[in-house]
């Protein structure tokens, strides 16, 4: 098939999509959730040996340890929901600048509504201030 510039598929290719199917977005999404539930697992791994060594832990640290196993669970489920509503509403979109706008990781943002398979990565650039915990 001989495609011409003049043709409304070529066309459509060249110009930035202004809206995204929603099942894509979820899709997305719970690839995003799923490298969040890694990451959190990956945390947890590497507090274990840490904690273990530690003699006595203080109410406060022990709180902080539960928010982390709490995060991880949280996102897992999260991640879950969306893979299901992924298959829900595929038929409807939704406008990508205000959701662009909301979002504060520009990584986030390019590979939510780019169509880019990038792995997981921070940049200090692009990514905001590093949260110390």
């Amino acid at each position: 098939m001989n495609m011409h510039a003049s043709t409304p598929n070529a066309e459509k290719l060249s110009l930035p999509e202004t809206s995204i199917a929603t099942g894509t977005l979820h899709n997305r999404i719970q690839d995003e959730l799923m490298a969040l539930v890694i990451l959190a697992t990956e945390v947890q791994i590497a507090l274990g040996p840490t904690i273990s060594e530690a003699k006595a832990l203080s109410p406060a640290v022990q709180r902080s340890l539960q928010a982390i196993d709490r995060l991880h669970q949280t996102l897992d489920d999260l991640q879950r929901i969306m893979g299901h509503m992924s298959k829900i509403e595929n038929t409807q979109s939704i406008e990508i600048a205000p959701l662009s706008e909301a979002i504060k990781l520009r990584h986030l943002a390019h590979k939510l509504f780019d169509n880019v398979d990038a792995p997981f990565a921070l940049t200090e650039d692009s990514s905001g201030d590093i949260a110390w915990f």
